[in-house]
């Protein structure tokens, strides 16, 4: 099974940023996936860094895809796992 991480911020629900919405779309999907929490201030975000080459979140890691933006995540999501 290809291992699925969402990194996100550290934002306590699903509601209140893009890091939410790709969440959401994971869930609404079925797709198994882990959480990591990353610091809120960017400079601290050295692993975002190193995997996309910005500080940004949400990133969502599945097997050798990386992907960046929301908006693309959620893409990404429908695209490969449908309506399960």
């Amino acid at each position: 099974m290809t291992r699925t991480v969402l990194f996100r911020c550290p934002a306590p629900t699903d509601r209140l940023c893009p890091c939410g919405k790709a969440a959401r779309s994971l869930k609404e999907a079925g797709v198994e996936f882990e959480n990591k929490r990353v610091a809120v201030r960017k400079s601290k975000r050295p692993e975002i860094v190193e995997l996309t080459g910005q500080p940004r979140v949400p990133v969502l890691v599945h097997g050798d895809e990386v992907i960046h933006d929301s908006k693309r995540i959620v893409e990404y999501v429908e695209e490969e796992f449908g309506n399960r």
